[in-house]
């Protein structure tokens, strides 16, 4: 629920908070490929009336995030194979680019905070909660991006995740997440701490190919684009909708 005061009014719009909201909820998992979300349903989950909610909609389908199916609901895509490629390859360049950067001039403090919210991820793996596991993979790589201290770099790394998100929610499970001490981002932590560019660079970009591949060969078999025995993974893998 969002916060009102007194008055009925916020110190930001309603629908500016609205719009926070399905951000946040969309880049961690919180929606999955292929899924309604009707205008009604969200207005009575967050209290307040459905302009502010038609509103933040709106936004986000203008922004190619979401897509409009009628005046009270829009869909979350499911991404081409082309789409989905592009924005890894985006990932994989801009993120590298961060943790290089990182690994330069991120604190002592900053790095520790960094390891912090990856014990968090590993914590959520092991009690099995898959959607605070998800939160706390987007917060390590958005957290990483910031310690770049280049926020046109960080804010374009959000908007791919605003589209990739759901799509990394569909496909937590596989690959399996890595066991806790062989994961990417040890290899990450390792290059910030050790002030090595090249080494936290290539482990983010590990972690980008790992995570995206069986999301990738997925969509091409899920569109027509190579065979199921070309792609090397059960069909029934995916959990997109559609």
């Amino acid at each position: 629920m969002l916060e009102t005061d007194t008055t009925g009014l916020t110190t930001e719009s309603l629908a500016l908070q609205a719009y926070r909201h399905f951000r946040r909820a969309l880049m961690s998992g919180q929606y999955t490929p292929g899924q309604k979300i009707k205008l009604k349903d969200v207005a009575d989950e967050l209290g307040i009336s459905p302009t502010p909610v038609r509103e933040a909609l709106g936004r986000l389908v203008s922004e190619q995030v979401l897509s409009q199916i009628d005046r009270r609901s829009v869909r979350v895509p499911i991404l081409r194979a082309g789409a989905y490629k592009e924005i890894r390859d985006l990932r994989f360049m801009l993120e590298g680019e961060a943790a290089a950067r990182a690994a330069v001039i991120a604190t002592p403090d900053q790095i520790e905070g960094l390891s912090a919210i990856h014990d968090r991820l590993c914590d959520a793996r092991d009690a099995d909660d898959t959607l605070r596991m998800i939160m706390e993979n987007v917060r390590f790589h958005q957290t990483l991006c910031r310690l770049s201290d280049m926020p046109i770099l960080s804010r374009v790394v959000e908007n791919l995740w605003l589209k990739c998100g759901p799509m990394m929610n569909a496909f937590v499970d596989f690959p399996p997440p890595a066991p806790r001490r062989r994961h990417p981002h040890l290899d990450v932590l390792r290059g910030l701490r050790n002030r090595d560019p090249a080494l936290a660079k290539a482990s983010i970009q590990d972690d980008i190919s790992t995570s995206s591949e069986p999301i990738l060969r997925y969509l091409l078999v899920r569109f027509g684009e190579i065979d199921e025995a070309e792609s090397g993974i059960d069909r029934s893998a995916g959990r997109a909708a559609g």
